[in-house]
């Protein structure tokens, strides 16, 4: 299945403060920037500097937030380690012993699931087919394609393996993955009047959320707020930063977050996430990825299929939120308008 029919299947249903980078990749005018956004605003857009609206329209617009819904789900794993539910990096296989008598899935870590690292095939024509009874289910029984840990691939399976395994943990409180998450959202202040749910109503991870501009807004005020080891949320920012901490497989890709911070060496190679998710890519290709060289390496972004956007550079306090459709979107291009 290529990039863009996986787009329309699933619509249809170094860390932060590494220094600022070269003087090119420097957001010196919030006005500006704000100008900017506006001329690439899509179907709604805002920008706000240390909690303060700059510019905006269509903020209570609301679009599927598609896979900026695997940041949220990072976010409750971050709130499922506080309470001692889960641990980033012991095997899974206390919670899910069919990985037993398994010598790779046995090795398989919440990390691994949260960073698309875990191995699995992509899981999209077995998860994203119409409804099935128990996502789960399928999901921990789907093959491996690489050794846990090993390489990035990109897709549901992970996501859809991690909502199975907190629904495990969460059991003998009573609770539920949806509960906690619903929590957590209420306390950033996020609503979801629809999600995609298997038919056992359990949400999906992967996809399925439905944000608001604003909501958008909020949702990058805490991870920049997080990343820069600040508490809020009922969130640990100590946790949030050994979750989103760079690892061999893709230091671009962690706590379902794509960083800049390759930009802060030498060789970094300017790439559109949304463009590199149909082939698997060795380890070599990430370690050089960022979304441009000259921009500042504190720059990370939530990233949805088609221009839906979170952007956030935490050291500044600036966040900035875009729902879009476009078929083609640069966030290098982006952001470098932000910086002219």
């Amino acid at each position: 299945m290529n990039r863009r029919d996986w787009i329309l299947l699933a619509s249809s249903a170094l860390l932060p403060g590494c220094g600022a980078g070269g003087a090119d990749g420097a957001v010196r005018n919030f006005t500006h920037a704000a100008a900017a956004v506006a001329r690439s605003s899509g179907d709604g857009f805002g920008v706000w500097e240390n909690g303060r609206l700059l510019r905006s329209r269509d903020l209570e617009k609301r679009l599927p937030s598609l896979s900026i819904t695997k940041s949220l789900a990072a976010l409750a794993v971050v709130r499922a380690v506080g309470e001692g539910l889960l641990t980033l990096d012991r095997p899974l296989v206390d919670l899910v012993p069919e990985w037993q008598d398994d010598p790779r899935k046995s090795r398989i870590s919440v990390r691994m699931l949260v960073n698309q690292t875990a191995g699995f095939v992509s899981g999209v024509s077995q998860l994203y087919r119409a409804q099935i009874p128990d996502k789960g289910k399928v999901a921990i029984a789907l093959p491996l394609a690489d050794f846990p840990g090993e390489r990035f691939r990109y897709g549901p399976a992970s996501s859809e393996v991690l909502a199975e395994v907190m629904r495990r943990a969460l059991l003998p409180r009573g609770s539920t993955t949806e509960r906690l998450i619903g929590q957590l959202m209420s306390r950033i202040g996020l609503t979801s009047p629809d999600w995609r749910r298997d038919g056992a109503k359990r949400h999906y991870l992967s996809t399925g959320a439905e944000f608001s501009v604003a909501e958008l807004g909020r949702l990058g005020q805490v991870v920049g707020s997080l990343s820069q080891g600040n508490d809020t949320a009922g969130l640990r920012a100590e946790i949030f930063r050994d979750l989103a901490s760079p690892r061999p497989a893709n230091p671009m890709f962690a706590a379902g977050i794509w960083w800049n911070r390759n930009a802060a060496g030498s060789g970094g190679t300017a790439i559109e996430p949304e463009s590199e998710l149909a082939e698997v890519r060795p380890p070599s290709f990430w370690r050089r990825a960022c979304f441009a060289p000259d921009l500042d390496p504190e720059w990370l972004a939530m990233v949805g299929s088609g221009g839906k956007r979170v952007y956030v550079l935490p050291s500044r306090k600036l966040v900035v939120a875009r729902l879009g459709r476009s078929l083609h979107w640069n966030d290098g291009a982006f952001l470098r308008s932000l910086s002219a």
